[in-house]
């Protein structure tokens, strides 16, 4: 399995994000005076703009969209709740997103973090996406997972069942990201962002760690992709995909990560 399968309308990509909205969302991104929410929305939205554009081909006097990438949105907090109809492609989501005031509707409002609930829906959720034939030989999805806090519930198991999830060309890719700062990973921003190769790095925080296995080790495409396109140019080999979001500038590369599959369009 080689994660090489360009991204096209015939063997489009699917990304599936995993959100934490329990109640400590609603409190302020380090530096900001707005709250982890909103930038996560920010953010978001700029993928979707991203995605679209990469979907998007130029035909004389007209612009036409084709369905070369597709999402998923669940929102948790002490239950999770997909946002919209489900697995979308990635013009519906953008235009969903834009209807609502380019927003998810989060709000720091879900109450507390079952994130063992949410990777249970995740998984559900895929394993149905992956029975319909134009995932099934395409690059792998990749789950995006972000979180600012401890999680009531141990998501483990149900993590290592999304990776054992494929396609024809590779496992399913769990990233997680992490909101905070406990970490012993000394770095200052993307441009010498290593990646994280060990428990003691990603410690010693026991909920770190913890994402810190669930999360897959980055393809050997992948790391090229994060290096070529300038996301984490020092990403080293066998690092795992899991981050620590330490201002809503690192959170903004952590999305970014998802778009590093972009690289792969064939158009």
């Amino acid at each position: 399995m080689n994660y090489s399968k360009k991204i096209s309308c015939a063997l489009p990509g699917l990304i599936f994000f995993l959100l934490d909205d329990s109640l400590s969302m609603a409190e302020l991104m380090f530096g900001t005076q707005d709250a982890k929410y909103l930038w996560v929305e920010r953010y978001l939205g700029i993928l979707f703009k991203h995605l679209l554009g990469l979907s998007t081909d130029v035909s004389g006097p007209s612009l036409r969209i084709k369905p070369r990438y597709h999402v998923c949105v669940i929102v948790y907090g002490t239950t999770p709740e997909v946002w919209g109809p489900g697995v979308m492609d990635i013009e519906t989501a953008m235009q969903r997103y834009a209807d609502a005031g380019n927003s998810l509707g989060l709000g720091g409002k879900h109450g507390g973090t079952d994130a063992e609930a949410a990777m249970r829906m995740a998984h559900q959720l895929l394993q149905q996406a992956l029975s319909d034939s134009k995932f099934q030989q395409s690059f792998p999805p990749m789950l995006l997972h972000l979180s600012d806090g401890e999680s009531q519930s141990d998501a483990t198991a149900a993590a290592e069942q999304i990776k054992q999830l494929t396609t024809s060309d590779g496992n399913v890719l769990v990233v997680n990201a992490y909101i905070g700062t406990q970490t012993s990973l000394s770095y200052t921003g993307p441009e010498d962002f290593p990646g994280y190769l060990s428990e003691a790095e990603a410690g010693p925080s026991p909920d770190n760690i913890k994402m810190f296995n669930m999360s897959s080790v980055a393809p050997d495409a992948i790391c090229a992709n994060l290096k070529a396109d300038g996301i984490f140019p020092r990403f080293r080999d066998g690092a795992r995909l899991f981050l620590d979001v330490r201002t809503k500038e690192a959170l903004k590369h952590s999305i970014q990560l998802v778009s590093s599959i972009g690289s792969r369009v064939n158009r």
